[in-house]
């Protein structure tokens, strides 16, 4: 039951959000209580809600939808709508019963056509639903209109006597600009209260939710009022029907809900709000002749058309859409940068070395030698001792070389498409020009995706055509057949599967190179000539501490410096759509990661940001999981949830224009010995403005024992230490 009542709280505070596109329970309270303005009003828009929740629970409808408010807030809006037209008995709530059940349909069925063309169905069950109930009510006389607006004063003295009469009488006498007057009463039509407390609330919870949305709300009103006073447009439309909200929702949607918040999407919503206005002028006509209100219908198809054409874009050049909703503008926005900064470079194939330990590239791209046109983007990779040399002895024998015979691997997934193994080695100094690239072998990883290696050892080859091979699988050995005067492994990458086939620039996924004995980690990076560089030879201790396998749980005991202390325990699960995280279940908070064998990294947290998962969030943002001395990794954390204060809030406003706060991860690892039982790796976040730094969080992450065993984290002169207690 427990369970239950927190299903159905969250779905009714979540349907009231849904209104503004958004989640925050703070704005979701502030809209509830501006609907309760007028008490009448806010009684059957919650009486329909509950409703609508009743009967999809009753249908056994997705919990998911149901609990976010999706199935809830249409059915809301249509009893809001009539709580103002009509009297408020047991007549009209045998009607709304029904009208939400049926607003629920529409909302499931219009919801699922819609999301065919990825398209939201907005408010479209709203308008269904009370056009209908509107043209049906008009045939039963038992349900009677409502004259509560006729003596306001009267009821407002009914209700709570002189003094209520006279507070409303103070606020409506506030003179207002009739611009901010409007703004602030159409923020209240939405929920259908047209006046200004109700406006004023909602513009409360509108500034906490979202400074971005508040700002497009300012400037889709301003533009729409703008257009009128032009065009000489019938004010009225706005001044008492208080329609504008459209003009509000329009500016929302389009500007920072469904579009990634920007310069160019504040350009849309500037072309976009005429449109609303002309929109409003013709519907009004049109609807007038059959007594109906258009309420938000000019909103619906401003922004369904916009995103329709979106969605049948050849080129994403201008208006980026959300992939990912995160139910406010900032952290669209946030997230999105910030994941375009981390991945920017990210490919769809990773593609790794196809040799382990230490080769030098005599020749890279566009080489001096054979590296030249249709062929440029190559590699050739040797071996070289400490002192520079690739061979022993006196380097005239192909077995002198040191990356003769050297196991020659797989460097990504995929089938084996051409092999071609029966050429002899050339002796030091010589050329086989007729066989120009020698053994060779060519996998397929993709639709005009290969990868080929040449000038391999005859009869060294370990698979054949037709097989599938993994990362790291050994193909063969290196020799020196084809035009190689020297051993050596030339790679490439091309579009098709022939072996003389031209090449394609493409970086190599992870690397490390090393130059006067220090180590520098590279992530998509083409590598250059005279490069010494290596794959990345994970490190089975910080493998294991880094697993996080579905199932495995956690247990810390966490102790801050003034002794207080507490636990805290983490499941680890995928979710629907293969995704792994972190769940605490001691702070509801949930922190998403992935683990490519190579990184372990995280890409979002939801929950409790003081929590040690978030921390962990932070101080394990990209770990390397193969263990090199002293080699920095560093990454980028959205700002998002990690600045506080003031600067953010003014970062907020401006943030679609310039971005001013900057935050940085750096990673470092500190014991000596990569073979010990226990690894230390010490990171920091920080928060800087300019060059300086407004916060910086110090962590030490301590793997021993196979496993994550201890956190610390330091923050000023705050210490708190977390330790595996099973």
């Amino acid at each position: 039951m427990k369970a239950k009542r927190q299903l159905y709280g969250d779905a009714v505070i979540n349907s009231y959000a849904q209104l503004f596109f958004s989640n925050d329970r703070v704005l979701a309270v502030l809209l509830s209580v501006a609907s309760f303005i007028d008490p009448f009003i806010g009684a059957c828009g919650l009486f329909s809600l509950i409703v609508t929740l009743l009967f999809a629970d009753w249908l056994g409808l997705s919990p998911l939808y149901f609990r976010n408010g999706t199935y809830g807030f249409n059915s809301l809006m249509v009893g809001l709508a009539m709580g103002v037209y009509y009297q408020l008995d047991i007549h009209l709530l045998v009607m709304l019963v029904f009208i939400s059940a049926f607003t629920l349909l529409l909302s499931v069925v219009i919801g699922t056509v819609l999301s065919k063309y990825n398209i939201p169905s907005l408010s479209l069950p709203f308008l269904i639903g009370v056009w209908i109930i509107l043209l049906s009510i008009r045939t039963f006389s038992a349900v009677h209109l409502s004259e509560r607006s006729i003596y306001t004063i009267n009821e407002l003295y009914s209700i709570g006597g002189a003094g209520l009469v006279n507070i409303y009488q103070q606020i409506n006498n506030i003179s207002l600009p009739p611009f901010i007057e409007v703004y602030i009463k159409s923020l209240g039509a939405i929920f259908f209260q047209y006046n200004l407390i109700a406006g004023a609330l909602i513009l409360m919870g509108l500034i906490f939710y979202s400074r971005i949305a508040f700002l497009l709300s300012l400037i889709g009103f301003t533009m729409g009022y703008l257009f009128y006073y032009l065009l000489n447009g019938e004010f009225t439309q706005l001044q008492y029907s208080y329609i504008g909200f459209n003009f509000i929702l329009t500016a929302i949607a389009l500007g920072g809900f469904f579009l990634i918040p920007s310069r160019k999407s504040f350009l849309l919503v500037i072309i976009v709000t005429p449109i609303i206005a002309i929109l409003l002028s013709a519907a009004t006509g049109i609807f007038a002749i059959y007594q109906l209100p258009i309420y938000s219908l000019p909103f619906n198809i401003a922004v369904i058309l916009v995103l329709f054409v979106l969605n049948l874009r050849t080129a994403h050049k201008n208006l980026e859409v959300v992939t990912l909703q995160q139910f406010t503008p900032e952290k669209n926005l946030y997230k999105h940068n910030n994941y375009t900064n981390r991945f920017k470079k990210d490919t769809y194939f990773h593609i790794h070395l196809p040799f382990s330990g230490y080769c030098y590239i005599p020749q890279g791209y566009n080489g001096p030698i054979t590296h030249k046109g249709d062929w440029q983007h190559a590699w050739d990779f040797i071996v070289k001792d400490k002192d520079g040399k690739a061979f022993k002895s006196t380097g005239t024998e192909v077995t002198d070389y040191y990356c003769y015979n050297m196991p020659v691997l797989a460097p990504s997934a995929g089938y084996v498409i051409t092999i071609a193994s029966n050429i002899e080695d050339n002796v030091i100094g010589g050329m086989d020009l007729e066989h120009n690239w020698g053994n060779a072998i060519v996998i397929k990883h993709g639709d005009y995706f290969y990868s080929k290696l040449t000038h391999l050892k005859k009869d060294s080859f370990k698979v054949k055509v037709g097989d599938y091979v993994q990362k790291g699988d050994e193909l063969a050995t290196c020799g020196n057949s084809g035009r190689s005067p020297e051993p050596h492994i030339h790679f490439q990458l091309q579009a098709s599967p022939y072996i003389g086939s031209k090449t394609l620039s493409y970086p190599i996924s992870y690397y490390v190179s090393e130059s006067d004995d220090k180590h520098f980690f590279h992530s998509f990076d083409i590598p250059k000539e005279e490069d010494t560089i290596s794959r990345v030879e994970p490190t089975k201790l910080l493998q294991d501490a880094f697993a996080f396998i579905a199932g495995e749980e956690f247990n810390f005991l966490v102790q801050a410096d003034n002794g207080k202390e507490s636990k805290n325990k983490w499941e680890v699960f995928i979710d629907g759509y293969n995704k792994s995280y972190i769940y605490c279940h001691t702070t509801h908070s949930t922190a998403y990661f992935v683990n490519n064998g190579t990184l372990h990294y995280f890409t979002d947290f939801y929950g409790d940001r003081t929590s040690l998962l978030y921390y962990f969030y932070l101080g394990a943002h990209k770990i390397l999981l193969g263990y090199y001395q002293d080699m920095e990794v560093n990454d980028s954390i959205s700002i998002e949830g990690f600045y506080r204060g003031i600067n953010k809030v003014i970062q907020d406003f401006i943030a679609p224009f310039y971005i001013y706060l900057r935050t940085g991860f750096n990673a470092k690892f500190y014991t000596n010995d990569a073979s010990a039982a226990k690894i230390e790796i010490r990171t920091e976040t920080t928060a800087q403005l300019g060059k300086l730094t407004t916060r910086k969080i110090e962590y030490q992450i301590i793997a021993e024992k196979n496993r994550l065993q201890t956190i610390i984290i330091k923050e000023n002169n705050k210490i708190i230490t977390a330790e595996c207690i099973d």
